[in-house]
């Protein structure tokens, strides 16, 4: 059983007025560089600064009166953690989160303080993952997926239909893939209302799991490199390519070690604090890794804001 743009729909109706409806605005730099009329999706504009918050809520939302009572566990690269953590709180839920041990100070210091319990294991998010399983066990608290959930796909497609909204006319939808829950969450909206739209996902070639897996068309080992996109590294499970298969119309890869000078360009000229995941659909214009039609119409989701300046060379402001 799937899910259809009638379930981002209701996710819509749950969500309104919880979370904020972020802008989308026209980029000029981008659109010079490109040749295409590029405007930007600003999710790091979201609650806990990033689209998971949506997933997460419309997830939590559904939760029985027991699985409130006993809590929740997951596993996370950090953005989820953080929707996972405000939904917790929210609703007077006790929430465990395992990520990486590499995983932003930022994104830690936030669960904290959110009142969630956070647990560091492993080097990437399928470490982490195997030992959420391992601790979920025989404890009682109902396991959040963070990628294998039609209710928080639903809840992530409604990025999508703001995007729709906002530019109706939108030809092309450039949008950052881990697992990609997202945007299978996107173009279940997008090609439902219309199915022209081309659907492209970006990651790095330090992360980039989703990548191979998509052209292969199956699960592939891919080795996870140290990378500034640790919210797209590993993830990807048969449902997740199964989605991507139908859904995706290619998946893009941005050079890894040009993505700084993307993150610090939209410092400088979106001045808009993003972070590597995010930096994907910008990088991989900046990079000339997409190709459009002259004046076509472009939708660059930015996914997350969540970074620590210090791994981009930037030293964090006085206390």
């Amino acid at each position: 059983m799937g899910f259809t743009a009638i379930d981002v729909l209701k996710a819509r109706k749950v969500l309104a007025g919880a979370i904020h409806r972020t802008p989308l605005t026209h980029s000029k730099g981008l659109s010079d560089i490109s040749g295409a009329e590029v405007h930007v999706k600003w999710e790091n504009l979201q609650m806990t600064g990033s689209y998971k918050v949506r997933g997460a809520l419309y997830r939590m939302s559904l939760l029985s009166e027991e699985e409130r009572r006993k809590g929740v566990i997951t596993a996370s690269a950090g953005n989820w953690a953080l929707g996972v953590a405000l939904g917790a709180r929210s609703l007077g839920v006790r929430a465990t989160i395992c990520v990486p041990a590499n995983t932003p100070k930022v994104k830690v210091s936030k669960c904290e303080a959110l009142g969630a319990e956070v647990v560091l294991h492993g080097s990437y998010f399928d470490e982490a993952f195997a030992h959420c399983q391992e601790l979920a066990k025989g404890g009682g608290k109902t396991f959040v997926s963070g990628t294998d959930d039609f209710n928080v796909m639903a809840g992530h497609g409604t990025v999508g239909l703001e995007v729709l909204e906002d530019l109706p006319d939108v030809d092309t939808i450039l949008c950052p893939v881990g697992g990609g829950g997202l945007l299978s969450g996107i173009a279940t909206w997008a090609k439902t209302v219309s199915p022209g739209v081309r659907v492209v996902g970006a990651q790095s070639t330090a992360a980039y799991t989703l990548h191979e897996c998509f052209k292969a068309r199956r699960l592939v080992d891919v080795p996870v490199p140290p990378t500034l996109c640790e919210g797209l590294a590993g993830g990807i499970t048969q449902l997740n390519l199964d989605l991507a298969l139908e859904w995706f119309d290619d998946v893009v890869l941005a050079d890894e070690d040009r993505l700084k000078d993307a993150i610090l360009w939209l410092m400088r000229e979106e001045r808009q604090v993003v972070e590597g995941s995010g930096a994907v659909g910008p990088a991989a214009v900046l990079q000339g890794k997409v190709s459009f039609e002259r004046g076509e119409k472009v939708a660059v989701v930015v996914s997350g804001g969540n970074i620590d300046l210090d791994r981009i060379g930037i030293g964090a402001p006085p206390a």
